[in-house]
């Protein structure tokens, strides 16, 4: 009786398991960004799999052993019969410089587990992942003076606090054409709640005037689309041309409010069911060339729709947002029984993103650089990548606020056959 399907299941089984301890223990630690406060905090634009290194370019990246999430068209692109485990997660540094910042206390860190994901190939056509990842984050905690209405020139120290964000639980499936077109959908439940803490206190005694407490759960349904283009230009050049889509979307919101007086009382309680937010129309178009199917060069363009949304509030606003990304990619691949095994890549890319905040009549820009590599085992199914970035984000003109910093990204993936009933065949 042939017993090699079984132990292959027993395998995908522990490394799933092992995915999900990952994701248990890996956790937050001090990490601190101050324009989360706006809006619903940062939007994650990391994709934390094989692009990472190639400044998260990947629109029309197409690999049959990766699972690459910037275009949900790509996963047709995935070897038949193949099955494909990752977890991604992220160790970051950040310093920060302005005006207002304390020189004594102006560096924070954290390490946080960002994604899971399994994907395959379910029919020759068909490719299909779930997973798990970020949509935005919110972490601040800063103190600073607040005007009391109603007096002249009397302020409060006022202390604010934030932390939370919204997860995406996704499904994607693409479908290839005529082997020279793929479409995809990516269905995806968003959820997470964002508590928010304002005290404002006497400046002479510290004392408690007032404190608002308030906690939001965000839940809805998304979904982007996509399509990729690819074919070849002459014997050693391919090409792929992609493009992604998704519409505004509503969230849900319960929303509870809860402010104490001096002696913590409470002087208001309410909860609040309607949408608060939205998310806006986006779209991206990308372009790759490969050469020797070695050398890949790819570009990425993509815009979000902020300002419809007509979202403000004092000194801030949404407006539209865009980043426009490049990326240079070095497979080290061998012929081996008529096959082109992968081995080993190197990755660069460079990145400028114009977010969807604008403070002080200022839009917030942020920009980088990203170096990686990735190293497939010979005698296991494991693959791994590091990737480095650092860039910059903000400005101190305006008494604005710059962050300088570094992440260092881990994938860790998991590739085996699939009902192969102990034969491996493309």
């Amino acid at each position: 009786m042939n017993r090699i399907p079984e132990r292959q299941a027993m395998r995908r089984i522990f490394f799933i398991l092992l995915l999900f301890a990952g994701f248990l223990n890996v956790q937050a630690q001090t990490n601190n960004s101050p324009y989360s406060i706006i809006g619903i905090g940062d939007m994650e634009d990391s994709y934390f799999d094989r692009t990472n290194g190639l400044a998260n370019t990947g629109i029309a990246y197409r690999q049959g052993r990766s699972l690459i999430c910037a275009n949900p068209a790509s996963y047709s692109g995935l070897d038949n019969q193949y099955f494909i485990g990752d977890i991604g997660i992220r160790a970051k540094y950040v310093q920060y410089t302005g005006n207002a910042v304390d020189p004594s206390n102006n560096t924070s860190t954290d390490i946080t587990f960002r994604r899971f994901a399994i994907g395959t190939k379910i029919f020759k056509h068909l490719g299909t992942s779930m997973g798990l990842m970020p949509l935005t984050s919110e972490n601040f905690e800063f103190h600073a003076p607040q005007a009391i209405l109603g007096t002249i020139n009397e302020t409060a120290n006022a202390y604010y606090q934030g932390y939370g964000g919204i997860n995406r639980v996704y499904w994607t499936n693409s479908y290839e054409f005529f082997h020279h077109v793929s479409i995809g959908v990516n269905s995806s439940y968003l959820f997470g709640s964002i508590s928010q803490k304002t005290i404002l206190q006497n400046p002479s005694v510290s004392t408690a005037y007032v404190s608002t407490n308030k906690g939001t759960y965000y839940t809805g349904l998304y979904f982007d689309y996509g399509i990729q283009f690819f074919g070849s230009l002459g014997k050693s050049m391919d090409f792929t041309l992609g493009a992604t889509f998704a519409p505004k979307t509503m969230l849900n919101a319960q929303q509870t409010i809860v402010i104490l007086g001096i002696d913590s009382s409470t002087l208001k309680s309410e909860t609040l069911n309607e949408s608060l937010y939205s998310l806006p129309t986006s779209y991206g178009i990308g372009a790759a060339l490969t050469l020797k199917k070695k050398y890949t060069l790819l570009a990425d363009y993509k815009v979000q729709q902020w300002a419809d949304l007509n979202y403000g509030g004092y000194n801030y606003a949404l407006q539209n947002s865009s980043r426009a990304s490049i990326g240079f990619e070095i497979s080290n691949k061998k012929n081996i029984y008529n096959q082109m095994v992968e081995f080993s890549y190197l990755h660069v890319g460079l990145y400028y993103n114009n977010t969807y905040m604008n403070v002080f009549g200022r839009q917030i820009e942020d920009r980088g650089i990203t170096m990686g590599f990735g190293i497939n085992a010979k005698r296991s199914p494991l693959a791994y990548a590091v990737t480095f970035q650092y860039g910059v984000r903000g400005t101190t003109v305006d008494n604005l606020l710059r962050e300088n910093y570094f992440n260092v990204s881990f994938l860790f993936s998991y590739r085996d056959f699939w009902f192969t009933k102990g034969k491996k065949f493309n």
